[in-house]
């Protein structure tokens, strides 16, 4: 929810909102929600009107909810057909983007099921228009955004195929609304997500991560940064794809937002990858702009950036000295040393062992003061306000 209405959960926890709980889900039965017609809309009106934010919002999708169990879907998806008007229609389709949302709670199952065969017609039928077009696959994007179930029944409905073409099409709010639709289906299970790789959805991403607008970039990059976090042979499929260099790209000049979901990507494929799927991510010299990550304020990049160049440095096994000379060399030993003192203690804990581990030799001389002490258990303490000393290293 907007902070206004964060605000007033903390202030009042204890909300009239029971009052919409009350009636919400009453009789499914004709009879019974005529006797309850009346002084449910009044309740739903009163609560709309409210000072209270949370209670307008709970108003909201009760609302919803009590609209869906008069059997409001059926009938208006009868209306889904190229001869209704224009203008007529694309007051449907917007209240089954309304319909489709919320997902906290989302709609019943049978209704989204119902939902996804017709947006299935409306976007393999090519007479609609494209403001049409346009709700229709946010209303997708927003059912996707709900989970596995529900991803499943997107995918069941057979739309999938259909959705994917929308990446390359020539108006930049269908793209941006299909993009996040498949976006949201490959943050499912790997077979959920080989269904969308399944459609040759990588071949639309050249032209996607070289979009002249910025949120098409950002939102291209987290989409493949769960395909690299998904199987190995799905990482390879971005690898085939040529799409490696243009995520090193984006990790290295793309705006915060961009960066951020690449170094996800990285990290992941380090994760996910076989070491010679690691090996082609050092060939392609990612290890300098991933670096350059690890001085910025937000603690979750710097994080994700150290536990990618850690897992880097394992893959390495023999060569992880070699490894470490490239990170030496781009100023990231310098960065590592620095995050030694950071507040953060999976931060400066990670720190600490990437030194410990790959930056250590006989030839130097360790600062006592950032040694962590040995406890009972094997554990060890750190300190992150201890007083840091640049040192050089010498391989």
């Amino acid at each position: 929810p907007p902070p206004e209405q964060r605000a007033a959960m903390a202030e009042n926890p204890g909300l009239e909102n029971h009052r919409i709980k009350s009636f919400k889900n009453k009789g499914r039965d004709v009879e019974t929600m005529r006797r309850h017609r009346n002084e449910v809309t009044v309740e739903l009106r009163k609560n709309a009107t409210s000072d209270n934010p949370v209670v307008q919002l709970s108003a909201v999708q009760a609302a919803r909810d009590y609209v869906i169990s008069l059997g409001v879907v059926k009938p208006l998806l009868s209306f889904i057909n190229p001869s209704i008007p224009i203008t007529f229609l694309r007051n449907v389709t917007w209240v089954i983007v309304n319909l489709c949302r919320n997902k906290d709670p989302p709609p019943p199952m049978e209704t989204v099921q119902e939902l996804t065969y017709v947006m299935k017609k409306v976007i393999e039928n090519k007479c609609f228009s494209f403001k049409i077009l346009v709700d229709t696959v946010w209303a997708l994007s927003y059912l996707t955004d709900g989970g596995n179930e529900q991803i499943q029944m997107v995918i069941d409905s057979g739309v999938v195929p259909f959705l994917v073409p929308l990446l390359s099409h020539q108006e930049v709010k269908v793209q941006t609304a299909a993009l996040r639709a498949v976006g949201n289906i490959v943050t499912g299970t790997d077979e959920q997500t080989q269904v969308v790789l399944n459609c040759d959805v990588l071949s639309h991403f050249p032209n996607l991560l070289s979009h002249p607008k910025e949120k098409i970039n950002k939102e291209a990059v987290w989409f493949l940064s769960n395909i690299t976090a998904g199987n190995q042979q799905q990482v390879q499929a971005v690898i085939d794809a040529g799409l490696i260099p243009m995520i090193i790209h984006q990790l290295a000049k793309g705006d915060f937002g961009t960066q951020k979901e690449a170094a996800w990507a990285i990290s992941n494929l380090t994760i996910s990858g076989r070491k010679d799927q690691v090996e082609y991510l050092v060939q392609q010299n990612v290890i300098p702009p991933f670096c350059n990550l690890l001085s910025v304020k937000d603690s979750q990049v710097v994080q994700v950036v150290l536990d990618g160049l850690k897992n880097i440095l394992i893959m390495a096994g023999d060569e992880a000295s070699t490894i470490a000379e490239i990170i030496e060399e781009c100023g990231g030993l310098e960065k590592i040393e620095v995050l030694q003192q950071h507040e953060n203690e999976d931060i400066y804990k990670l720190a600490f062992e990437i030194i410990d581990q790959y930056f250590s030799g006989d030839d130097i001389d360790e600062d006592p003061s950032l040694i962590p002490e040995a406890t009972q258990g094997g554990t060890y303490n750190f300190d992150p306000t201890a007083n840091l000393q640049t040192k050089e290293f010498n391989f």
